[in-house]
């Protein structure tokens, strides 16, 4: 089994090396032909043109990886049943389920690539590309472009409700403060009204205000300070945007920012099917490989490059169909964050179980 492996597998290697390059020219020159033109009118560098094209390779090998993986694994097959190869293992005995042990080690390697990618890579591509486009090429504007947030509304944990009038240097200083604390009835207990809320040295300070506490009676009782600590644990990035998108986000970024959410008591679903789609989708990969394999020793001789091609393309499409589908049925509150994640995953893994099945009684 070891020299047969090593044959498959070298085999399997050279066709999917192949399938990547050509799927990944194809997606490149299209995709050029439509930028190019509109890069060229407004002047844009070689350089820049280049520094473009260079972070969307990231996105295209992202996104044609897993059909790579499919339309591979067809190819070598139908090739494996031309020649005879098939029947050959047939008659020396060997299962056809273990001979396609390099085909599954091929699904996990590409799933393996695509989990590390879109950790954080794939997001910072994504962010790359739309900042070059949008902001250097089309507005000819160098360094970030970051906005402050005004009038700002926001809750810490349960019981603190932060209102800020104007946010300065770059989300480091809160310009007049007011501060509502509430007590386990959701009463007001105290309230504060600062100049300012400073970032400093890892901490938010209260300046120059006044802290009026509420007393069970309905006396006041006011107290004037120069400067107070606070438990709020936000960055001063949280109050700024850059104009960006949620693929943007790395999967570290969606995580803190659900938390957040979580603990102001804010819709956070969307969010938590985005990052729960960053591990379902790269795993699809590996899928498609395990629904490919049965399918392609069925069909055997039948399947040439064409043939291979239609059919990789035709099951992307489908996937890729029912994964929008669940992703926007987990939005809308339909379905569980996870369960709208891992919708299409289910349907695939079912449909390559059960022809892997049919394939072994064959």
């Amino acid at each position: 089994m070891k020299i047969l492996t090593r044959y498959i597998a070298s085999e399997l290697f050279k066709i999917f090396l192949l399938c990547f390059i050509s799927l990944e020219a194809i997606y490149g020159v299209i995709d050029s032909v439509e930028k190019i033109k509109d890069f060229l009118g407004h002047h844009a560098s070689i350089l820049l043109i280049g520094e473009y094209f260079f972070y969307r390779s990231i996105e295209v090998s992202f996104r044609v990886l897993p059909m790579s993986g499919l339309l591979a694994t067809l190819l070598t097959l139908g090739i494996f049943s031309k020649n005879q190869e098939l029947t050959a293992i047939r008659a020396a005995g060997i299962s056809l389920v273990k001979a396609t042990k390099p085909f599954l080690a091929l699904g996990i390697l590409i799933s393996g690539m695509e989990l590390a990618m879109n950790y954080q890579v794939v997001p910072h591509a994504y962010q790359m590309t739309d900042y070059i486009k949008d902001i250097r090429i089309d507005q000819g504007r160098t360094g970030k472009v970051t906005f402050e947030l005004d009038n700002v509304w926001f809750r810490h944990g349960n019981r603190d409700i932060y209102g800020a009038r104007t946010i300065r240097d770059g989300g480091r200083v809160l310009d007049r403060v007011v501060l509502y604390h509430l007590d386990r009835t959701f009463h007001l207990r105290w309230q504060v009204e600062a100049s300012a809320l400073v970032y400093r040295n890892g901490s938010w300070k209260l300046q120059n205000g006044k802290r009026i506490l509420f007393s069970p009676d309905g006396s006041l009782s006011i107290s004037s300070f120069r400067e107070m600590g606070t438990d709020l644990t936000r960055r001063p990035v949280d109050f700024t945007f850059e104009k960006t998108r949620m693929t943007h986000l790395s999967y570290p970024e969606l995580d803190r920012y659900i938390s957040l959410l979580k603990k102001s008591g804010l819709p956070r679903e969307k969010y938590e099917v985005t990052r729960d789609a960053m591990v379902a989708f790269p795993i699809a990969s590996f899928l498609m490989v395990l629904m490919a394999i049965p399918f392609g020793i069925r069909e055997g001789r039948q399947v040439g490059i064409a043939k291979g091609f239609g059919i990789s393309l035709l099951l992307s499409m489908a996937y890729w169909t029912i994964y929008s589908l669940g992703l926007a049925l987990g939005k809308g509150g339909v379905l569980l964050p996870w369960i709208s994640a891992w919708f299409a995953n289910m349907i695939v893994f079912s449909v390559s179980v059960s022809l892997f099945l049919l394939l072994n009684r064959s």
